[in-house]
């Protein structure tokens, strides 16, 4: 029995049977127990059966037979992975009156070892092409004669080969000697090829959603989004992208691409590939509704038409809904995020352009959205152009998509007068309004996405690398326009630890430029285009954006005047409001370790984790000094629960820092700002007002008090998704 199906089978109890209360292996240097697990039939009892003796889960008891078969099904996998000699031995040791525990004892023996490889049957293949292909089969030489890793090297020859266009490659003649005495392999690998080959035809057989009706997609569409055509070289890879591009419309419930059976005779050059597609339908509505702690009551809306006006032209219409009400204490303090937030949009993608590998899109958009506590930006209306086009010169589950887009819009961003004053230098009154009047917004972008993962949702094995150039230019300015460019990397790696854990760890890095200078940072450069870091997808330690700059708010009753005539802050001033200003430099690091128990099956995970990270204002007068002792590290624990839409995230995390430095302000009697440039007795001045736009900045040097208590430094945060 194969080692692939005999977890599929299943030990039932009958009256009188001993349960099996756990499996151990010793011996096995190579491979570790979960591997050898999958490989035989033999399973404990479930976990909460065997260790909280609770009727939950599968029961399961000793077959003698099934026992003994495990055992070659031991030798059997060890055998296929290059050790002949394997030996195994079995156990049952009573733990109870009705149950045991089971053991097998290996002895690995010693490894078969290839001495020998030789290729033949490529000389037909051009010669750098063919030294790269001996070159990854001669690789095994030397090493244990392991078949999985032998057959997987022959198949990923073949299929080079079908991608050089001979269609006609199959598995090569073997010629595998193993001698048992010296523990060595001689291998002799003969491949046919057959003669390189064409497209000379491409046939369609398309079908409707229903029976009886006529296509809403013509032939003639359809081989506009081909990746091959007549006369082409034959490539397996281009057969496969195209049935992928042609499943990513989702016009198709069912495709195949394939070649003909009667064009594929060994003698064949001129090939016909045949093409069949089911369509599905052409339209749908999805609605929602749900909550979440800074959205509060929210709900959306997506309407699809995959063939609006013919030739599989995409138009999609979204339409948003947040802080509908039900909203925490928190938010509704916050004068940022007691409006309506809405987002509207009209898509509309079509196939390809110059060729399936680009694929356009236009859209226009209105919106109202809120930064919890740091701005509130409303663009009646915007639109955006873009393109993608998949860079990958094989198939991938998600190619490499280049995206290059453009995007204007025309509206304004509220935020503290704090801190445009703290910021950008733009102190007066008339400044700050000028600030917040509508404007346009013109941005040029590119995004690169590498990913390898084997989830959208949940990825438990892979990599993933995101590149993301910004360049802008706003026209908001009380100077003119501002020129601004923001470069974003972020790295994520996911690797299995075990049965039923994964590692994931990220790590984010974020610039950005006023023009192409790395200097100062006083230029304007929108609040909504800063760098903020702090929440569920973040640093989670931290709340929404506060991890970084602040500028603080308190009563003027909060301020006294000491002896020598400078305004300082009482010990327990009454804070009005706290503003994150953001930042123009970012850094932001994740290790977790999400485990699922061995109880409730896939439903539930457990998670550990540590974030890290930090956020500054590069080049920004009288602001701190950044050192290595100014990251903030913050780990925490989370729990989620698997939902059709992603998990249902519950993290806690523990902040051992104090509350963020940042600048502090009053409004004085004559409501005007000012600034306490005194916070903590170390600065020279008193409070001031700043009404001009040359004045300094406010010294970022306040700290405010903080509770000391263990509870009051944990943040929690719920969400859904898991954070990166």
């Amino acid at each position: 029995m194969l080692a692939g199906t005999a977890r599929a089978q299943v030990l039932a109890c009958g009256s009188g049977d001993l349960e099996i209360g756990g499996v151990g292996f010793t011996g096995n240097a190579h491979f570790r127990d979960g591997a050898l697990g999958d490989a035989i039939v033999t399973t404990p009892s479930s976990w909460a059966r065997r260790v909280l003796h609770l009727p939950l889960g599968a029961r399961h008891c000793l077959d003698s037979l099934e026992l003994q078969r495990d055992a070659v099904r031991l030798r059997l996998f060890y055998r296929q992975r290059g050790y002949y000699k394997t030996t195994v031995e079995t156990s049952v040791v009573a733990t109870g009156p009705r149950a045991v525990k089971v053991g097998f004892s290996i002895d690995e023996g010693p490894p078969v070892i290839v001495d020998s490889l030789a290729v033949a049957g490529l000389d037909s293949v051009a010669p750098r092409s063919r030294a790269l292909l001996e070159r990854r089969l001669f690789a095994l030489r030397g090493g244990v004669y392991n078949k999985l890793l032998l057959q997987t090297a022959i198949d990923s020859t073949v299929d080079w080969l079908r991608n050089l266009g001979y269609a006609h490659a199959v598995q090569p003649l073997r010629d595998i000697t193993v001698d048992n005495a010296s523990d060595r392999a001689s291998i002799q690998l003969t491949f046919i090829t057959g003669p390189v080959a064409h497209i000379g035809r491409v046939d369609f057989e398309l079908s409707a959603m229903d029976e009886g009706q006529s296509p809403l997609i013509d032939s003639a569409t359809v081989r506009k989004l081909l990746s091959f055509h007549e006369g082409d070289l034959y490539r397996q890879n281009e057969l496969l992208r195209t049935q992928r591009d042609l499943y990513a419309l989702e016009t198709y419930r069912r495709v195949n691409v394939e070649l003909l059976p009667d064009s594929l005779q060994p003698s064949d050059t001129s090939l016909t590939v045949l093409v069949r597609l089911g369509e599905s339908r052409m339209s749908s509505m999805r609605l929602g509704a749900g909550w979440a702690t800074l959205d509060c009551a929210r709900t959306q809306a997506r309407f699809t038409d995959r063939d609006f006006a013919g030739a599989a032209r995409r138009l999609e219409l979204n339409a948003r809904l947040s802080h509908i009400g039900l909203c925490t204490g928190n938010v509704r303090a916050d004068p940022f995020s007691t409006r309506l937030n809405y987002f509207t949009s009209a898509t509309l993608r079509l196939p390809a352009l110059f060729g399936p590998r680009n694929v356009p899109s236009f859209t226009i958009f209105s919106e109202r959205a809120s930064e919890y506590r740091t701005y509130l930006r409303t663009t009646p209306i915007g639109g955006a152009a873009q393109i993608t086009r998949d860079l990958s010169p094989r198939i991938t589950r998600s190619g490499l998509p280049l995206t290059l887009g453009y995007q204007v819009e025309y509206g304004r961003t509220e935020a503290g007068q704090a801190v445009f004053c703290q910021l950008f230098n733009r102190c007066s009154v008339a400044d700050i309004d000028r600030l917040q009047q509508n404007s346009s917004l013109q941005v040029l972008s590119a995004v690169l996405l590498r990913d390898r993962t084997n989830s959208v949702l949940d990825p438990s094995r892979g990599s993933q690398l995101h590149l993301e150039l910004r360049t802008g230019f706003t026209s908001v300015d009380t100077g003119g326009g501002s020129l601004f460019n923001r470069v974003m990397a972020e790295a994520s790696i996911y690797r299995p630890a075990g049965e039923r854990s994964v590692v994931a760890a990220r790590l984010q890095a974020a610039t950005v430029l006023e023009g192409f200078s790395f200097g100062g940072a006083t230029s304007f450069v929108p609040p909504q285009q800063r760098l903020y870091a702090g929440g569920p997808n973040s640093v989670r330690g931290y709340s929404q954006n506060l991890l970084g700059p602040v500028v603080y708010i308190v009563d003027e009753t909060s301020t006294h005047v000491d002896s020598a005539g400078n305004t300082v802050v009482n010990d327990r001033p009454n804070i009005r409001q706290y503003s994150p200003t953001g930042g123009n430099t970012l850094v932001v690091g994740n290790l977790e370790w999400r485990v699922q128990p061995p109880f409730l099956g896939d439903a539930l995970q457990f998670a550990t984790f540590v974030d890290a990270g930090i956020v500054w204002d590069r080049g920004r007068r009288n602001g701190p000094d950044i050192a290595l002792g100014d990251v903030r590290v913050t780990p925490g624990i989370g729990l989620r629960v698997n939902s059709p839409v992603g998990p249902f995230r519950v993290d806690v995390a523990y902040n051992r820092y104090p509350l963020s430095t940042g600048s502090v302000y009053y409004l004085g009697s004559d409501n005007t700002l000012r600034c306490v440039s005194r916070p903590e007795g170390n600065q020279p001045g008193g409070g001031e007002a700043l009404p001009a736009p040359t004045a300094e900045s406010c010294p970022a040097t306040f700290t405010p008090p903080q509770h000391g208590s263990f509870f009051n430094r944990l943040t929690f945060n719920f969400s859904i998704g898991q954070a990166f």
